[in-house]
């Protein structure tokens, strides 16, 4: 530390003796990391910090602690108060940046993708999404991705010789296998949260396919087309069976995950974030496998998920061109390989990585994952004033309280509403 503060010193000396004047002192605000306060995130984002400020002489880079999120109105808050962030990270998905893109908050980055290099930089699927989602307009920088599929304990399955299918056909006999066998097969926490979404959005693909869903998001197609429908009722039918216990209705993302880390659960539908929910339970990932959820339909055993976090450009930054030159930094090879490497990681980035030894061995089956393209997890795709209706709506089926044709003729209702 005295070492890179001597050297520091005698490089401001030597440019003053030349005639040079001190480089300017700027402040980049930047909104997030959510998990900053985490001492192990705190150390990987703390040393991101020192080597942008040693590129950047007379730079401060400083992180302000989130106080909510888009969907609760905090970020919209501090993009119009007079002590904003010059850049937001923030938890995304088209239905959240499409609330701030709307109202005029944030900045359009398309022509940067291709001036800065950034379009080179994404899966060109991803690339591809963002494109499609604004009328070709972009407005945010994916930071990590959704890559939700089915974790599972490894010594657990070679015990009981149990592997994933390659259908759901032999997915739903793997379930009464393992229900015979006296474990809980499937763990879901719907309460308060969007596991309930995770498990849901698996199926419905897994069921229609990954156009079909795709189109349904678009508004090309009802909720009510058949082949949702009877994704729905896949769930309706693994309560029906036992395989998720109907009283899970009352849990949420951490209840649900103490029954998977206690090993009172065979498997979990989750996202890379899951990793970290371990890290902090001190459980070891090491046993943990991870496997896209089984299909009857060629090539659709895809992870589901989206953008979960993005960077976004207020348009009150007082600081754009230097917000800009460290989401520069932030995509560079070296910036996400120090991540993705680090005992904090637990995303997936928006491009492949090549060589990469993630920091959980897990992340490697969901690296691999991505590489082969994600699906939609719905939570993160429709607008924000019907995603409440729609957890709901998968609560009510796991409870019992509403059927599969009922709940997704609640959700098409709530989305025609919206699109009015």
């Amino acid at each position: 530390m005295l070492r890179r503060l001597g050297l520091g010193l005698a490089v401001a000396a030597a440019g003053i003796a030349a005639g040079f004047a001190p480089a300017k002192a700027e402040v980049l605000k930047i909104w997030g990391p959510e998990q900053i306060t985490d001492p192990v995130i705190a150390d990987l984002w703390n040393g991101l910090k020192a080597d942008f400020e040693t590129a950047n002489p007379g730079v401060t880079v400083e992180f302000m602690v989130p106080t909510g999120t888009i969907s609760n109105g905090a970020v919209q808050a501090a993009i119009q108060s007079d002590a904003g962030p010059d850049l937001v990270l923030t938890n995304s998905g088209v239905g959240r940046v499409g609330i701030v893109a709307k109202a005029g908050l944030v900045v359009p980055l398309t022509r940067y993708y291709d001036e800065r290099g950034w379009k080179a930089q994404l899966y060109p699927w991803l690339y591809d999404t963002l494109r499609g989602q604004f009328g070709g307009e972009i407005y945010e920088i994916p930071d990590g991705l959704d890559v939700i599929g089915v974790f599972y304990h490894k010594d657990m399955f070679a015990e009981h010789g149990w592997t994933m299918p390659h259908n759901y056909e032999g997915f739903l006999k793997l379930l009464g296998e393992i229900k015979q066998a006296g474990i809980q097969p499937l763990t879901v926490g719907p309460r308060n949260n969007a596991n309930g979404g995770h498990l849901f959005g698996n199926l419905l693909q897994v069921t229609a396919g990954r156009q079909v869903v795709g189109e349904v998001l678009s508004g090309k197609r009802p909720w009510t087309d058949p082949a949702m429908v009877k994704g729905a009722q896949r769930l309706v039918d693994l309560v029906a069976s036992d395989y998720v216990q109907p009283q899970m209705v009352g849990l949420d993302l951490d209840a649900a995950a103490r029954l998977w880390f206690t090993r009172r659960a065979a498997m979990m539908v989750a996202g890379p974030w899951f990793t970290n929910n371990a890290r902090k339970a001190g459980f070891d990932m090491a046993n943990a496998g991870y496997a896209t959820m089984p299909s009857d339909i060629a090539g659709e055993s895809l992870a589901t998920g989206g953008v979960g976090w993005s960077w976004m450009l207020p348009k009150t930054s007082r600081h754009p061109d230097l917000a800009l030159k460290w989401l520069d930094y932030i995509l560079s090879d070296a910036v996400m390989t120090r991540r993705a490497s680090h005992a904090s990681s637990w995303m997936v980035y928006p491009r492949a990585l090549s060589g990469l030894t993630p920091s959980q061995p897990v992340l490697a089956s969901v690296f691999a994952a991505a590489d082969r393209g994600v699906g939609y997890n719905p939570s993160v795709y429709m607008p924000g004033n019907v995603l409440e209706a729609y957890m709901q709506v998968i609560q009510g089926l796991i409870g019992g309280q509403i059927g599969a044709e009922a709940g997704m003729a609640q959700i098409d209702g709530q989305m025609q509403q919206a699109a009015k």
